[in-house]
């Protein structure tokens, strides 16, 4: 199965999510993201070294890349994936390799990554690794 089925919708196997449903993914997984970021600030409490530097920012980038990137080689989903039924295959239809999935959540840097996919059939960051976020079977 091409990249180009799965794109127009004719793999017999997979359905493309669409916009809304990427949509819910990233609101989800923003609210899990944040989540995470508040627990850490329960469990340690005290202002580290790296708060109101520069750094910390990219501490956050870094944290960032890395939950979605934890996720989708372990399951390939995130929390809102999981909500939403989807998942991330690569041009064949299969489970994206490491490096993929690590190329796929740097891309997610790229400014205006998060709203690319309302003008194109994929973000950005799908584009520059050749994955899709497909719905489960």
């Amino acid at each position: 199965m091409s990249i180009e089925e799965i794109i127009d919708g004719t793999a017999t196997n997979y359905t493309v999510a669409d916009k809304f449903t990427r949509l819910a993914n990233y609101t989800i997984d923003g609210i899990a993201f944040m989540g995470i970021i508040f627990l850490y600030g329960m469990i340690f409490p005290n202002p580290s070294t790296l708060e109101g530097t520069p750094f910390f920012g990219f501490f956050l980038l870094g944290f960032y890349v890395l939950f979605h990137t934890i996720f989708e080689v372990l399951f390939q989903k995130t929390p809102g994936k999981f909500v939403t039924r989807t998942h991330v295959v690569n041009k064949n239809g299969d489970r994206p390799s490491f490096i993929k999935i690590v190329g796929r959540n740097l891309a997610r840097l790229i400014p205006f990554n998060n709203v690319s996919f309302l003008f194109l059939t994929s973000g950005w960051h799908d584009l520059a690794s050749a994955t899709r976020v497909v719905h489960d079977k």
